[in-house]
């Protein structure tokens, strides 16, 4: 420890390393914005059709990027308002099972119509592809009866 002492008595590895950092740094010493600038204006002056298409695009891109930064805290600024829900009672509550039953067995048959439609165009589809798709319809059929799979029975007097 008695190595890394300083002058002022600071002891440690980083007040070691601080001072060949700074020695480093010495460099800034001779650089100058205005001598920059001098350099710059007298480079432009020499060749200035040549020099002005870059700087002017140098010049656009990053205006541009601080115009990002000036208005990029006023996007997005608006408050979340959540949305309200509205219950709506389609049903009165003197609703039997009957009428209930009734209803859930009309949006079934609305979901058969739609999926034999949808059937009827991939058998068509089938076909033209080549396919043999009464077969095809046929193994389908005897895997969901080793499945075990039953169609529920329709009540008697519904019509689709």
């Amino acid at each position: 420890m008695a190595r890394y002492a300083r002058k002022n008595g600071a002891t440690g590895l980083v007040i070691a390393g601080l001072n060949a950092y700074l020695v480093c740094m010495k460099m800034l010493k001779d650089v100058s914005v205005g001598g920059g600038l001098k350099d710059l204006i007298t480079l432009l002056r020499r060749h200035p059709k040549e020099q002005a298409m870059p700087a002017l695009l140098a010049l656009g891109c990053s205006g541009f990027i601080f115009f990002l930064f000036i208005i990029d805290p006023k996007v997005n600024t608006d408050v979340y308002v959540p949305q309200e829900v509205v219950y709506v009672e389609n049903w009165s509550m003197e609703r039997s099972d009957e009428d209930i039953m009734k209803d859930r067995w009309d949006v079934q048959c609305l979901k058969d119509k739609r999926d034999a439609k949808r059937r009827e165009a991939m058998k068509s589809l089938g076909r033209i592809s080549g396919m043999d798709v009464d077969e095809i319809e046929r193994e389908a059929e005897a895997e969901r009866r080793a499945r075990g799979e039953v169609e529920v029975e329709r009540p008697a007097g519904l019509t689709c």
